[in-house]
């Protein structure tokens, strides 16, 4: 079988997606190496060099953006060329094929779960893309349970198509030394002893809950400050305003966009991670951190329950004074800190990407067979 698996989304303005592209690319790459199966991959020419030769991977260059106009046609001549018996879409904004067997990524449903950052207009586009990729598509895979149950809510003929695979976690991803701790915050520029949150500013990541929840604890933090960094996370107005009513200006870091390679270090500097979300389908940074051996702090909500378990510090994501107690056991409570870092490394053994690779290659095998049929 020779299957090709579009990851043009592994840019920047597309970091989940594009890492989940990036590093199941190269589990399965790994994976038929054995089993005789052939993979080629469509990516931006930025990004060749994370493929260098050697890793039986066959790649073609296409630097038209997945949702640009020319993107179906890019994709057409690319299939034409190549002729692969199964393509993989690893999100809905590269449309499936209607004359191959494709199978499906979807990562979460935040256009609709979260529609006080959206509009009515962009809910419709929402519904009407997904609902077409699902039923254009061959299988479909969700990337937890809490985000399959949401598109059999949303999507409840289409649902059976799907198949629950995790994320994995990267090599790289586990407890570094004081050394890199220390050499990673004067790099990027920030203080210490500090409680982390990695991703972007958007609504539903409820930063403004997380300042008022910090800005409650902070005395009993002991000068512990809060540091925020990722793709897309730099403070907007309502930040700024927030952050100076609460007198926090001395305590809150912003760093910007971390390179990929500082990311453990940054991890493991941290004396707690924080995601104070409303709603995520999977959310890499928070089992990232597990790995990294940080304590984590999080949101009661479906997503976590399910990819955390028993190992993190839960919280109310509405409740400010919620955010504020699990601050504080995170950051002070050595007892729970130390049982939540030795089940957070028992719970992230499951999440690898060769278990990703060998379960997307059985979606594979399925979404081929119900095509042939």
């Amino acid at each position: 079988m020779k299957v090709l698996l579009d990851a043009r989304t592994d840019i920047p303005r597309f970091p989940g997606v594009g890492r989940y592209a990036s590093e199941l690319s190269c589990a399965l790459a790994g994976l038929f190496a054995s089993t005789g199966d052939q993979l080629a991959l469509i990516c931006n020419s930025a990004v060749r060099r994370n493929f260098p030769p050697g890793t039986g991977i066959e790649l073609f260059d296409c630097d038209v953006a997945p949702d640009a106009s020319g993107s179906c046609g890019a994709l057409g001549r690319i299939v034409q060329a190549i002729k692969p018996d199964l393509y993989h879409t690893p999100n809905r904004i590269c449309e499936p094929l209607r004359d191959l067997p494709t199978v499906l990524t979807l990562h979460d449903c935040v256009p609709v779960k979260c529609a006080f950052e959206t509009t009515p207009q962009e809910r419709i586009a929402y519904l009407t893309s997904v609902g077409s990729a699902l039923k254009t598509c061959t299988r479909a895979i969700a990337v937890s349970q809490a985000t399959l149950d949401d598109i059999r809510d949303l999507f409840p003929g289409d649902a059976d198509k799907c198949r629950v695979i995790p994320h994995g976690i990267g090599e790289p991803f586990k407890p570094t030394s004081a050394a890199d701790h220390a050499a990673v915050a004067k790099t990027l520029g920030y203080g210490r002893p500090m409680i982390l949150y990695i991703g972007n500013n958007k609504r539903h990541k409820n930063l403004v809950e997380l300042f008022r929840g910090y800005d409650r604890a902070r005395e009993m933090l002991h000068g512990v400050r809060l540091v925020l960094g990722g793709f897309g996370c730099t403070p907007v107005p309502r930040h700024k305003r927030l952050i100076q009513e609460l007198g926090l200006e001395d305590l809150v870091t912003w760093i910007g966009d971390i390179p990929e390679a500082e990311l453990p270090a940054v991890f493991g500097s941290a004396t707690a991670f924080v995601m104070p979300s409303l709603y995520e389908g999977f959310c890499m940074p928070v089992v990232e951190a597990m790995a990294c051996g940080t304590p984590v702090a999080c949101s009661d909500i479906p997503a976590f329950r399910e990819v955390c378990g028993d190992a993190a510090t839960y919280f109310d994501p509405k409740s400010p004074d919620s955010i504020a107690q699990a601050l504080v056991t995170a950051v002070t409570d050595d007892i729970a800190r130390d049982r939540n870092r030795a089940v957070a490394f028992e719970k992230v053994r499951g999440y690898t990407w060769a278990a990703a690779a060998r379960a997307t290659l059985d979606v594979y095998r399925e979404a081929l067979a119900a095509w042939r049929a």
